[in-house]
């Protein structure tokens, strides 16, 4: 298995949205008030403070986020210019999907490599 590129040639990592930036600044706040939840839990929190959060303050939230954005972009476009384009990650496949590709009892897989021939017609 081939190891994550994680020196110097790696890209950079995209920003986190305004909403993480906010989760990132009042996590701990939210943990103290609420020791006993979970982390999923303390999300949701979070997250229903997040819709009801001042706009004034969501909107600085979201200047944070494209001033990060921007940042990314920059670096991402100097790394592509000195290192190329990342390689785009396969997805491994499961298998076929059911009901994908109908068992009509014809194998694909056949060794036979010559075309098909073509049928004589008959000239009237």
């Amino acid at each position: 298995m081939a190891k994550k590129d994680s020196g110097a040639n790696a890209p950079p990592k995209k920003p986190l949205t305004a909403f993480f930036l906010y989760k990132a600044d009042v996590y701990e706040k939210v943990k103290a008030e609420f020791p006993e939840k979970k982390m999923t839990d303390l999300t949701k929190v979070i997250s229903e403070r997040w819709g009801k959060i001042d706009p004034s303050t969501k909107a600085d939230y979201e200047k944070k986020h494209q001033a990060l954005k921007s940042k990314y972009e920059k670096d991402k476009e100097e790394h592509e210019a000195i290192h190329g384009k990342p390689e785009k990650k396969k997805r491994k496949s499961k298998g076929k999907k059911k009901g994908s590709d109908s068992d009509d009892g014809s194998d694909d897989d056949s060794d036979d490599d010559k075309p098909a021939k073509k049928r004589a017609g008959k000239k009237k």
